[in-house]
């Protein structure tokens, strides 16, 4: 021990002492030693935080949002098992049709006729029996050949099972179209007919 006090000087010391640390892991010293409170808020960024260090398990459940998320990086949601697809059924309608102004079908399927009433009153006559068949209307206009034929600034159209002939009332439906301010008018409407 004698010899060694001698050679015991301020460098010797510090370099033993570095070395020291540095096997034992300092930073674990350090570590200890930084708490919660010693970091200011917005201290630890995010290129600070190394890559895969904040885990499923460090997040509030509840905190992200999809926003949060690249797209594609979600996976999809759960879904059912899948049976076997038939084929496609028919289509919800078969009858159905576009009328002009003037009374004239323009294009439609399952229609024997179109005559005028009126002003604004059109009888269509169906090729089978619609007297139990829910049908809707709009008014609209229509295309011929990519070019607009006929068109709208609005109004209303109704409608109400049979025409004036009894003897075949069961085939038709009576279209009313009104202007805006509530009178007949003749304009152009689509209709369909479930049956």
């Amino acid at each position: 021990m004698r010899k060694l006090r001698p050679r015991l000087t301020y460098a010797n010391v510090a370099s033993s002492l570095a070395l020291f640390l540095a096997v034992s892991g300092g930073t674990a010293i350090a570590a200890a030693t930084i708490g919660t409170k010693d970091i200011k808020n917005g201290a630890v960024t995010t290129s600070k935080i190394a890559n895969g260090a904040v885990t499923g398990a460090k997040v509030k459940n509840g905190s992200l949002t999809a926003a949060d998320f690249a797209p594609g990086s979600l996976p999809a949601g759960p879904q059912g098992p899948q049976g076997p697809q038939g084929p496609p059924g028919p289509p919800a309608t078969q009858v159905n049709g576009v009328v002009s102004p003037t009374g004239q079908l323009v294009y439609g399927k399952g229609v024997a006729a179109v005559s005028v009433a009126g002003s604004g009153v059109y009888t269509v006559t169906f090729n089978q029996n619609v007297s139990e068949c829910p049908a809707v209307a709009t008014v609209g206009g229509y295309q011929l050949g990519g070019v607009t034929a006929s068109g709208s600034d609005g109004g209303t159209v109704s409608l109400q099972p049979g025409g004036n002939n009894n003897a075949v009332a069961a085939t038709q439906i009576t279209f009313i179209t009104r202007g805006l301010n509530g009178v007949n008018t003749p304009l152009p409407f689509h209709f369909a007919v479930f049956c």
